[in-house]
């Protein structure tokens, strides 16, 4: 339940010829830590960019965050990007409602996030293909400390099962 499909450093990382190619035709985009650092209100150019050119291959992003709308919305608008706020990860209600919004179905989007126990879990119960990018940053707070801990065994695991599916095939 906590091995995503792709697991990169960033979100740039992933090729969007190559994600059209596999039947992806939208982005479920986390926004803290994945987007953009945590309570930060700009895209670096770099992920502008790759937002733009995936948009050109016909692949459409919408944020989806657990975050409030007083937080999620401005950021949105300023990158003009659909968004949903209070998407109550890691239950998967959030990226059904997104995915029903893009006019969807779950197989052509993938939910790309920073966090083993919120995106990865929800993609996978909601029956999503899954990207998990490092943070920008590690926040701050208990419950995001002992998190991040228990992601750095979840994630070497999940290396070595990506590692062992690619000489499988």
């Amino acid at each position: 339940m906590f091995t995503p499909t792709y697991l990169v450093s960033c979100i740039t990382d992933l090729d969007p010829a190559a994600l059209y190619d596999a039947g992806i035709r939208g982005l479920l985009l986390d926004k803290d830590n994945t987007l953009t650092h945590h309570h930060d209100p700009a895209i670096t150019p770099e992920i502008r960019a790759w937002l733009k050119s995936a948009a050109a291959m016909g692949i459409r992003p919408m944020v989806v965050s657990n975050s409030m709308q007083k937080r999620v919305q401005p950021f949105a608008k300023r990158e003009e990007l659909p968004w949903l706020a209070l998407a109550c990860k890691p239950l998967p209600f959030g990226f059904w409602r997104a995915c029903k919004q893009l006019g969807l179905p779950r197989r052509a989007c993938l939910v790309v996030g920073d966090q083993s126990f919120t995106d990865v879990l929800g993609a996978k119960l909601g029956g999503f293909p899954v990207a998990q990018t490092e943070p920008f940053e590690i926040e701050h707070g208990w419950s995001f400390t002992v998190r991040r801990k228990l992601e750095v065994g979840i994630r070497r695991r999940a290396a070595k099962r990506l590692i062992q599916k690619e000489k499988d095939v």
